[in-house]
């Protein structure tokens, strides 16, 4: 009787042992799954952007938060801009077009803390069209910092390169509440940017 339990507790340790390596490769199995899935979408080309013009929602100012703050990119060129409009209905990422072609303002900043500067607003009465998020609609790029650099007046110049050594640079003012801070960022960190056409719009991560 002895001899048949200890030949009955062996045969059960040989079967938990069983089930737990059966476990423990589908774990593995299900992990690499994941893992190939996280890096088909980290490969997925997304098409450029189909517009000449957009703006970029990448923060909130005013005393309260008021209201938006944008990237607006036309061309080659990049602006920074101030809408009067609530920030409630949107988020970080979000992108738009303007109706009618409408332009930002140049307003000069007389009596602001850096003068001879001048300020690009969108009144409170401008609509703006939302097409959508940066992390839908646009590829992203993982970069390594090689500078962080405060230039004086508010500005901030973020220099990074890819794995394939091209450099990229990031540049901005330090006036609003942004989605993603990098007025700390340093030598060697990972950031995460949308891209478009091959250019930097904003910071994800």
């Amino acid at each position: 009787m002895k001899i048949l339990k200890i030949l009955a507790a062996a045969m059960m340790a040989a079967v938990l042992t069983v089930t737990a390596t059966s476990c423990k490769e589908e774990k593995s199995r299900r992990q690499r799954r994941s893992e190939r899935s996280e890096e088909a979408k980290a490969t997925e080309t997304k098409p450029d952007l189909d517009v000449d013009k957009y703006y970029v929602m990448i923060g909130t100012m005013g005393e309260y938060n008021e209201n938006i703050r944008l990237r607006y990119f036309y061309g080659e060129e990049t602006m920074a801009v101030v809408w009067y409009h609530t920030p409630k209905d949107y988020e970080y990422g979000d992108i738009f077009v303007a109706k009618d072609g409408i332009e930002p303002e140049h307003i000069p900043n007389e009596d602001g803390p850096y003068p001879m500067t001048y300020s690009n607003e969108l009144s409170s009465d401008i609509e703006l069209e939302k097409i959508g998020n940066c992390k839908d609609l646009m590829n992203t790029t993982n970069l390594i910092v090689t500078s962080a650099d405060y230039d004086g007046m508010g500005h901030w110049s973020i220099h990074m390169k890819d794995k394939d050594e091209n450099e990229y640079y990031y540049g901005f003012v330090n006036d609003a509440f942004f989605g993603v801070e990098l007025t700390g960022a340093e030598q060697g960190e990972r950031l995460v940017f949308a891209m478009n056409k091959g250019v930097i719009i904003i910071p994800l991560k």
